[in-house]
């Protein structure tokens, strides 16, 4: 027999550290601690979290590839203020990516993958019953859509629904914030016809459901920066 390997060895800690760093700052930037256009400092974030440079560099490349931190030459990293043009460009590319989902997901899903969705409106339903905070209603509602991309079982639909999550957290919550209501008043009656029209295999409804829901959201984001645009004149 030869030598046994020592599989430890071959995942550096420095990624798990990088890791561990990011997932501290984007929770902090989609809870507003950090704030838009506010500069991040390497060095500060190191000292706090008691390590070097390195993994901290690593994080915010990590989040720079989200779209939460913005680097600019000789200025340095600060996080990134979403524009009015962001958010359509955003819900625009979301409507294109789960409306794939939604015709992959009628073909392919099995009835137990649709009674999996199901699943997420009932622990919506739930949770407007118990009582939530903003941030627990918008990570329902992201688990959910990518659940719908998940088990489209179209493996690039969810790679490119992921990597716009980050943002698409950040423009969820801020339309939340400024809607308090709409995730019991709209979001688990939403998700249960789409959910519904899923099951029929009705293409054509599921995906007009989801185009409804997703104009409402961005109309609000595009209101809310009319509004913010208006209040700076």
């Amino acid at each position: 027999m030869g030598e046994q390997t020592n599989l430890s060895m071959l995942a550096p800690p420095s990624r798990v550290l990088s890791d561990h760093i990011a997932d501290q700052l984007r929770q902090a930037i989609v809870t507003n601690r950090l704030k838009p256009g506010q500069r991040i400092v390497e060095g500060e974030i190191a000292k706090a979290m008691e390590t070097s440079r390195g993994p901290v560099r690593d994080a915010l490349l990590l989040l720079e590839n989200e779209g939460l931190v913005v680097r600019y030459p000789h200025r340095g990293t600060f996080v990134a203020q979403l524009s009015h043009e962001d958010a359509e460009e955003i819900y625009s590319l979301r409507q294109a990516i789960e409306s794939l989902a939604v015709a992959y997901l009628v073909k392919r899903a099995t009835s137990e993958e649709i009674d999996e969705l199901e699943e997420y409106v009932d622990h919506m339903e739930a949770k407007v019953r118990q009582g939530y905070t903003q941030m627990e209603a918008v990570e329902l509602d992201l688990a959910f859509h990518r659940a719908l991309c998940r088990l489209s079982h179209h493996r690039r639909v969810l790679e490119a629904w992921e990597a716009l999550s980050g943002q698409t957290r950040l423009l969820i919550l801020a339309h939340r914030t400024r809607n308090p209501r709409d995730f019991e008043e709209l979001a688990v009656e939403w998700h249960r016809r789409l959910v519904d029209a899923l099951r029929q295999r009705n293409l054509e409804r599921a995906q007009e459901e989801l185009r409804k829901h997703l104009a409402i959201t961005v109309e609000g984001l595009l209101n809310s920066f009319m509004e913010k645009d208006e209040g700076d004149e």
